[in-house]
């Protein structure tokens, strides 16, 4: 087959993966493959490498602009009609909702949609909410079939009319990957700490949805041996630096910024926390399970898929950083429970999210 995938942005983040994961893989089984996206960013480099062709998408940015959106659309217009692929397969809700339209117009016979989360389901104003939540459901009516990347996000469009039939569950996956030991993660990475101190991690891109203002002020409600490193980049840096510092956090409290490679630093953590105030199906948490790592996350979205509260790691209520430290606290001072919740969760990765059971979900799609 010849499948073209779309995305909006080309940094590296959960939907990049995802789209990398597949384009490479599909690739490997002989398909003709291209991935269109807006940018020049890691996932073009990352795709070359491996020998996919990339089209550049000139204007196709987040945040909207009417202009830029009316020629992406007849850009992408212009791609499909050159390229003819049997499946186009957009990802992310820009690129989702002009490339089902430019892909009905084009004849495409396949028109998959993944949706890694909802934009609906973030902080808006009501009217903004109500817009996009009118443009995702036209995005998944022009589809003929949408992946929810967790059953959260299925039930949260399945009311919606005229759709029911095209939605399909098809969680993330993944498969183990190098990772270097907490001694030589931190050698590499420039940590040093005092003794009997416990470094919690994150990983994620750093704006208002992923709540790292919500870790923040939780670090400052725990013991002074308890330090926080963030690797991420994004808009709310400065605000977020600005934050550590206004709490006092500025000994205790680390922005590594892009850290190339990432997940295999993951060990250098002794406690993971994701506090995200809405979520899909988080990549992160399945590599901090393949890290063993003891896992503290925010109840939202479809983390509750992967995260059984104190069996495979410990779900706090979204918006807390009362109770986020309460049980950074107890966890920190109790290596045994968060062996156990670090090797729970690696086992439920495993048998729960391989990336060889995503693949030949979605080709199935492909047929």
């Amino acid at each position: 087959m010849k499948i073209l995938f779309g995305i909006t942005k080309s940094n590296f983040g959960g939907a990049q993966k995802y789209v990398f994961d597949l384009a490479t893989e599909t690739k490997k089984l002989g398909h003709d493959v291209s991935v269109v996206c807006g940018g020049n960013g890691m996932l073009v480099n990352k795709l070359k490498k491996e020998g996919i062709r990339v089209i550049n998408l000139v204007g196709m940015e987040r945040d909207v602009r009417l202009d830029e959106e009316v020629k992406s659309f007849f850009e992408i217009l212009r791609i499909l009609r050159k390229e003819k692929p049997d499946v186009f397969h957009i990802n992310s809700s820009k690129m989702g909702g002009a490339g089902a339209l430019a892909a009905r117009i084009a004849g495409i016979k396949k028109i998959i949609f993944t949706a890694h989360g909802w934009a609906f389901n973030e902080e808006r104003p009501r009217l903004q909410k109500l817009i996009i939540e009118k443009l995702a459901w036209l995005t998944v009516f022009l589809s003929h079939k949408t992946i929810c990347v967790s059953e959260r996000l299925r039930l949260d469009m399945i009311n919606k009319p005229f759709i029911k039939g095209g939605l399909v569950v098809i969680n993330n996956g993944i498969e183990e990957f190098k990772l270097l030991s907490q001694e030589i993660a931190r050698e590499k990475l420039d940590i040093k700490l005092p003794e009997n101190s416990v470094l919690v991690g994150t990983l994620s891109e750093l704006h208002y949805t992923k709540g790292l203002d919500i870790a923040l002020r939780a670090i400052n409600k725990t013991p002074e041996n308890v330090h926080l490193a963030i690797f991420g980049d994004g808009e709310a840096k400065r605000e977020l630096q600005n934050l550590s510092k206004n709490l006092g956090l500025s000994e205790r409290v680390r922005f590594f910024g892009f850290v190339d490679d990432a997940p295999k630093y993951l060990r250098a953590f002794d406690i993971f926390t994701l506090t995200s105030r809405t979520e899909g199906l988080p990549y992160v948490l399945l590599e901090a399970g393949l890290a063993e790592l003891p896992v503290v996350t925010s109840n939202v979205g479809g983390i509750p898929e992967i995260i059984k509260d104190k069996e495979t790691g410990m779900l706090v209520p979204k918006e807390n950083p009362k109770i986020l430290a309460e049980i950074i606290t107890k966890l920190s001072n109790n290596v045994e429970e968060r062996k156990r919740l670090g090797e729970n969760l690696k086992k439920s990765v495993v048998t729960n999210f391989s990336k060889q059971k995503m693949v030949e979900k979605t080709l199935s799609l492909y047929q």
